[in-house]
């Protein structure tokens, strides 16, 4: 049983061992989670919002109780990023639509391990030599302590890294951290590209009004194929000697093509509700939201997210055609799981 959390209810467990007053009451579903994992009934993972939104607290004591329920409860599992997730599903809507690809692409396990994994990254232990050729295989063999001492080690470097991108590294630290692979800026520079997408576009609904009462969900749909898929979109079709022509313009065809991809139908629904809603202003934790819930909505079995997404995600009916228990209240935790197991049997 999959369940995800987004980082508000994160806090909330981080309070149970920080002590904090408002801890108390959320003690009994704590532990109630840790005997879950421990008996294998449910799992925990994080995604890259988590990561994205933790490191943005700077309270070392709050922070460090955070990491560790996190560490606790998910054990570094994640939810691979919506980009991989998204790739997937293109792929399995052209197979259907056009055919096979002669060159299949290589499939990723929906959890991996690993903060690093979240961002479409390897995170495992590497090395190099001075002409960046990856030496890993040989290092492991020629170490002094044989290859059993080099996995070990590379064991606790790679958790090692877990610990330290999910709490930010010291100036120490950040060197060996960025030679693993640690990038913050280049992220965060996409993350502020599509915010500023959707704030433009929001400002030329706010000049043409019309369009919100109109076709916006089509709107919204071709914006995220052109912004977010259409590099993906096309190498498949080009890979299969296809074209876009070649899919029919029946216009409800292609939506019901589209939408056959749940993440896509997720951020889509999501995006077209804020863009609808004339006092929203859009802010990076509605990109982080929209790509963590693109993964989770479709594919865990319990997703807890703020209130506000969970009326929009009830209102646009996504839980009910996803098959996914969705709630605000942790509190509840315990019962939802029970009612997802249930609908499973």
């Amino acid at each position: 049983m999959l369940v995800y959390l987004d980082t508000n209810h994160w806090i909330s467990f981080a309070k149970v061992l920080s002590g904090h007053p408002d801890g108390a009451r959320f003690e009994a579903v704590y532990e109630w989670s840790l005997a879950a994992v421990g008996d294998g009934v449910a799992m925990f993972p994080i995604s890259d919002a988590t990561f994205h939104e933790v490191t943005d607290i700077l309270r070392p004591r709050q922070q460090r109780h955070l990491l560790e329920v996190i560490e606790a409860l998910s054990g570094f599992t994640v939810l691979t990023s919506r980009p991989d997730v998204s790739t997937h599903e293109i792929e399995t809507m052209l197979d259907e639509l056009v055919g096979p690809n002669p060159s299949p692409i290589r499939a990723h396990d929906l959890l991996q391990w690993g903060v690093m994994r979240a961002f479409g990254l390897d995170g495992r232990l590497q090395v190099f030599d001075e002409h960046g050729n990856d030496i890993t295989e040989q290092a492991r063999r020629e170490h002094p302590g044989g290859p059993a001492a080099f996995d070990k080690m590379a064991r606790e470097a790679e958790l090692q890294l877990q610990r330290n991108v999910l709490a930010g590294p010291t100036p120490a630290e950040e060197a060996e951290m960025r030679e693993l692979g640690w990038r913050p800026e280049s992220t965060r520079a996409t993350q502020q590209r599509r915010l500023e997408q959707e704030v433009e576009y929001s400002a030329i609904l706010d000049r043409e009004p019309a369009l919100r009462r109109g076709r916006l969900r089509d709107a919204v749909a071709a914006r995220e194929l052109f912004i977010e898929l259409n590099a993906v979109l096309y190498r498949g079709m080009a890979e299969r000697g296809a074209q876009l022509g070649d899919i029919t313009s029946d216009l409800e065809f292609n939506r019901s093509v589209f939408d056959s991809m749940p993440s896509f139908d997720v951020a889509v629904t999501l995006k077209t509700t804020l863009h609808r809603n004339l006092q929203h202003r859009w802010t990076t934790n509605d990109i982080h939201d929209i790509d963590a819930l693109g993964s989770a909505v479709p594919y865990c079995d319990v997703v807890l997210t703020d209130a506000a997404m969970v009326t929009r995600i009830r209102q646009e009916g996504l839980d009910t055609r996803l098959r996914t228990v969705v709630s605000s209240n942790l509190m509840e935790l315990a019962d939802l799981v029970g009612h997802a197991l249930a609908s499973d049997s």
